[in-house]
């Protein structure tokens, strides 16, 4: 044992560290096939080296603030983790056997490139566990690790059936280990955080080792207490054993008689030894939790001596805690010992801050954990002064996560009853893209193609497929207007994002301008879907001006404000939905104002015919006929502005005649004529 304690006291700048004594115990039992070295960085392999935390999370020597709020330090923390875990490492998967020429298996390594959170209880699961418990969303950040793990147990099952062929291996069942089933317990606990199920994965049952009592026995207390954690995790359902094997088929019940069992006699739990350790004691107690809360999946007489067991347990760690809140292991004030207790009184359904057994001089436990928070940094210290430090700060952040859920009254921190795939992911967290956003409309329904990618913690993108990945629906997209393009995810992928699509009303086209007896008559072609038209006009050489909104359900207007003698020019532009289309043409006329004639008699046959001068005319027609509907009329050109007289011969004796006069102007040789003027009609002699 001294040399042990030398050993942690070389490890850190204190007199232990929780490290070594914590590679028994569950929570920080390390992955098989990483390790935990002196003052060390995690680099993904499970290996560290440096400053004690993972490799790009400096280590801090700020002073902690117990003042400040959890959920504060539950959000820097949640950030902090995420963050460092979006890294890329080389991974040493385990060594598997082939034959060799001569027929005997030899050891072959493989090392792969891996992204995120490793597999391992530094960096690895523990932190899975606490984002996903937390609530943290980052399906890229939850797929790096299911791709990792799906790997290492790929691996794991070849070595177990090539270890079975030379009589070196249990292949039954999956094991992780050859003795630690807690390798299995605790990934059971990371994949069920995620929402999945550990008897599953890429058909590989993890539940399974944990049937064999003898197995789980192998760590003495400590396998069945995350075996028990696990299995309840998920409801899992326990495995029968093979028949005809010497080996002991595990029960819940079995699993907790075990614990009780190895209960101290004055209350309390250890790895060794006759004191009550505040780490282990919490532990079990957190898997006697559903049990003392009334599951019914032991009798009653278990039920009752684990009510018994928990209430001592409870007693227990009331007393040895210190009186600044904080636990101490080894004779040591640390977080991850805090941080147990916490997750323990939260499972139990103790408030950590407010219960008066746990609070000593002023002091709850949340406080002790605080004490080794370094503010801002979303890291924790191991003992104080000691740096941040990554093992303490995944202990004690999904300690808070289990405060946190106990005091929104979610499920327990290990009931994982509630949870979803993390893997699935937000579209709105992808890349949607459609190739435009503008369409004229044109008589068709607008269909923009979409394209779907994500890109994962790696920096590579992958495109979605339609119809496995994501669905597409299309609104108002039969006419002009604001059209939607709605992306529903499926599967793996959830939300909707939705692409707005603005389509154009067609061109307006302008038929014609013409005088008319009020003004200038500007005509147009009828545009699908239009609920107005904006009218434009320039005046003479100047510039075109918006100068009227006319309804959808008109396709003319008359311009009463054209001054005589003026050229006009119009284009006209449909609108609809806030969406203005674009002109066709244009069309101009020069306004000229109508006059009305006068007649009298200038001698037989003759008529003379008067109007009133139009200032801006060039000329005048005068058209008469025998009648009213001026079929078959004749026309007389007048070609001087100045003139307003005009006598009309040869029309025949005793007939009356209808006649109508009109001025027009020429502008750049062109002609343009005003409205005929008020019909007269008038007798020959």
């Amino acid at each position: 044992m001294r040399k042990i304690k030398e050993k942690r006291e070389k490890m850190y700048r204190s007199r232990w560290t929780k490290i070594v004594s914590y590679i028994l115990v569950m929570v920080m039992t390390v992955s098989l096939f990483g390790q935990v070295v002196a003052n060390g960085t995690f680099d993904g392999t499970g290996k560290q080296s440096g400053t004690g935390m993972i490799a790009g999370l400096s280590q801090v020597e700020a002073a902690s603030d117990a003042s400040v709020d959890y959920k504060v330090v539950l959000k820097e923390t949640s950030a902090a983790i995420e963050k460092t875990l979006e890294i890329s490492y080389e991974h040493e998967l385990p060594s598997h056997y082939e034959k060799n020429k001569e027929g005997k298996y030899e050891e072959v390594k493989r090392t792969v490139k891996w992204w995120g959170p490793a597999i391992g209880s530094v960096g690895g699961e523990w932190t899975v566990i606490g984002e996903c418990r937390y609530g943290m969303e980052n399906a890229p950040w939850y797929r790096a690790y299911y791709n990792n793990i799906t790997e290492y147990i790929k691996a794991t099952y070849n070595i177990n059936k090539e270890k079975y062929a030379v009589g070196d291996w249990d292949n039954q069942f999956l094991k992780l280990h050859k003795k630690r089933s807690t390798e299995n317990s605790r990934i059971i606990l990371a994949l069920t955080s995620m929402g999945l199920d550990a008897s599953d994965i890429e058909g590989y049952d993890l539940t399974g080792a944990l049937s064999d009592m003898t197995y789980v026995k192998k760590q003495g207390i400590n396998g069945p207490i995350f075996a028990l954690i696990a299995l309840d995790s998920g409801n899992y359902e326990i495995k029968p054993l093979a028949s005809g094997t010497a080996k002991t088929q595990v029960t819940r019940e079995k699993l907790v008689t075990y614990i009780l069992d190895n209960e101290l006699k004055n209350g309390g739990f250890c790895l060794s030894g006759t004191l009550p350790d505040p780490d282990v004691t919490a532990m079990a107690l957190q898997a006697l939790a559903p049990y003392y809360k009334g599951s019914t999946d032991v009798s009653e007489q278990v039920r009752s001596q684990v009510t018994e067991a928990v209430n001592r347990g409870i007693r227990v760690l009331s007393e040895i805690q210190n009186e600044d809140g904080t636990y101490s292991s080894w004779g040591t004030k640390n977080a991850e010992s805090t941080a147990q207790v916490l997750v323990a009184l939260s499972g139990l359904g103790l408030d950590g801050d407010t219960d008066v057994r746990f609070i000593k001089n002023g002091h709850s436990v949340l406080d002790g954990l605080e004490q080794f928070y370094l503010t801002g940094k979303g890291a924790f210290e191991h003992v104080a002064s000691d740096g941040g430090n990554q093992m303490a700060t995944e202990q004690a952040f999904y300690a808070l996560v289990s405060y946190d859920r106990y005091k929104n009254n979610k499920n327990t921190l290990y009931n994982m009853t509630d949870a979803v795939d993390a893997r699935v992911m937000d579209l709105a967290d992808c890349q949607v893209k459609i190739p435009r956003t503008t369409y004229t409309y044109a008589g068709k329904v607008i269909t923009p193609a979409v394209t779907v990618s994500m890109t994962g913690i790696d920096g590579i993108s992958k495109e979605l497929t339609a119809g496995t990945d994501y669905t597409v629906t299309y609104k108002n997209n039969t006419k002009p207007g604001k059209a939607t393009v709605q992306i529903s995810g499926t599967g793996m992928y959830k939300g909707m994002v939705s692409k707005t699509v603005s389509v154009y009303p067609a061109k307006a086209s302008v038929k014609s301008v013409t005088n008319t007896k009020k003004g200038l008559t500007v005509t147009w072609k009828k545009v699908t879907g239009a609920d107005k038209y904006i009218l434009y006009r320039k005046a003479g050489s100047g510039a075109y001006k918006k100068y009227k909104t006319v309804s959808g359900a008109k396709t003319s207007y008359v311009d009463t404000g054209a001054k005589n003698g003026t050229t006009y020019s119009y284009k006209v532009c449909a609108y609809t939905a806030g969406l203005q289309g674009k002109n066709a043409n244009t069309k101009a006329a020069c306004r000229v104002t109508a006059v009305t004639a006068k007649a009298a008699k200038a001698g037989k046959r003759k008529l003379s015919v008067s109007w009133k001068k139009n200032s801006k005319a060039s000329g005048y027609q005068i058209r008469y006929s025998l009648k009213s509907s001026f079929s078959g009329a004749k026309i007389v050109m007048v070609r001087s502005g100045k003139t307003t007289t005009k006598k009309l011969t040869g029309l025949k004796r005793g007939k009356r005649y209808y006649i109508t006069v009109r001025a027009y102007k020429t502008v750049k040789g062109k002609k343009y004529y005003s409205s005929w003027g008020k019909k007269i009609r008038y007798g020959v002699d």
